[in-house]
């Protein structure tokens, strides 16, 4: 999306006169014929008001080819203007597969761009003129769930989700929590199988902290994939009902992350890229963006990060599927100043659902399981006797002092 300086005026206008940001996205989506997410609504308004949007123009100092179609409001094609002329759509600058599609009366929420031929040719006509004529083939085919882009998905994570701003609660803790989530695969594991688990953390998180750090480290969802289950890469699994995983993830987390919220003087949430959900993370990362304005998320979804917990507890997480036999040299390299200030330092990583502790040159390195159910790829494989927890971590402001295994 290339929000002009109108563009936003027009939402910062809308906002203050009580639209939410999903009607904003709807009404300003609508009038210039393009799908708008209402995260990119509140973040592009955000950095408008700060002063850090920086306007893109084309090089000839135009507008960028826009499509003749109209669109009703549930987004189906209402009255086709094929009157943009030959010299319009030949010489604007960055023609979009969206803008092609749109040109040629197909929705690009639904078909995707194979390959484009532009023919140019000319005949003479009765009165010894040349005109030039110009030809552009397509191809068009049904959008598969591969074809998914980042903002569909992101569209669907945001169903009927609207931002809600929580109240903290006076807390007088010295104490630091850090919540591990960690290969929960939800699509696989159902929320009814983790209830319990779940009102177990949070008798744990109402007892009030200083700070609560909740660790994402993913595969929070089984598939990546909405039609085949699958992995990120490709590799196929055992099929699971993808909408459905969302909304169990949804029930799992919300809770946490507003208890969390409520409960700590001081919140945050990171999360990093699993090998079975990278894209769906991502996604679910935007939600809770877009679901929690107030709350500590960070824009982006890291294959690895470290920050401090209290004054000098070091922590440096990843998913565990990379690079783990150096994770005490990737911790001091990439992230020297908080190694430097660190006096006790821990690596959280997941992804083998199995517990493992090691000293490693100055580091805990502490892989966590997971309270999932096997699947038939464990079971087959004879990976059925680990233990079924997942790991809360509780740190004083300089030290460990205690896991709770839930």
């Amino acid at each position: 999306m290339k929000w002009t300086p109108e563009l936003l005026n027009q939402a910062k206008s809308l906002r203050s006169s009580g639209l939410a940001y999903p009607a904003i996205a709807k009404k300003i989506g609508k009038q210039i014929n393009t799908y708008i997410s209402a995260s990119s609504v509140n973040h592009a308004l955000n950095d408008f008001e700060r002063g850090k949007y920086k306007f893109d123009k084309s090089p000839d100092g135009k507008e960028d080819f826009q499509s003749k179609a109209d669109y009703d409001e549930n987004g189906n094609i209402d009255n086709l203007n094929f009157s943009l002329k030959f010299a319009d759509f030949q010489h604007r600058s960055k023609k979009t597969p969206k803008d092609i599609l749109k040109f040629g009366g197909y929705k690009p929420s639904e078909w995707t761009l194979s390959n484009v031929t532009n023919n140019d040719w000319s005949v003479t006509n009765s009165d010894g003129l040349t005109m030039w004529n110009h030809q552009i083939k397509f191809s068009a085919k049904p959008k598969t769930s591969a074809d998914l882009s980042t903002d569909d998905l992101i569209k669907l994570f945001n169903e009927k989700i609207d931002p809600i701003k929580l109240i903290k609660s006076p807390i007088s803790s010295d104490r630091n929590l850090v919540i591990v989530c960690s290969d929960f695969h939800f699509g696989w594991t159902h929320y009814e199988d983790v209830i319990k688990q779940q009102q177990e953390l949070l008798e744990l998180i109402h007892r009030g902290w200083k700070q609560i750090w909740i660790v994402q480290l993913n595969d929070l969802i089984h598939s990546d994939d909405f039609e085949t289950s699958k992995t990120t890469a490709g590799t196929l699994i055992d099929h699971v009902d993808y909408r459905q995983s969302i909304f169990d993830a949804e029930k799992f987390m919300f809770p946490i992350l507003e208890a969390g919220y409520q409960r700590s003087k001081e919140f945050h949430y990171r999360a990093f890229l699993g090998n079975h959900d990278e894209d769906s993370s991502i996604g679910f990362n935007e939600m809770l963006r877009f679901k929690y304005p107030d709350m500590d998320i960070p824009d982006h979804v890291d294959f690895r990060n470290a920050f401090l917990v209290g004054k000098s507890v070091g922590i440096f997480a990843m998913h565990g599927n990379y690079a783990k036999p150096k994770t005490s040299e990737l911790f001091a390299q990439e992230y020297p100043l908080i190694w430097a200030k660190s006096t006790f330092r821990m690596a959280l990583l997941g992804h083998r659902h199995t517990i493992e502790q090691a000293d490693q040159i100055g580091v805990l390195v502490n892989q966590v399981s997971t309270f999932k159910p096997k699947d038939q790829y464990e079971y087959k494989n004879g990976f059925v006797g680990n233990t079924r927890k997942m790991e809360v971590i509780e740190f004083s402001d300089t030290d460990l002092k205690d896991i709770h295994y839930i």
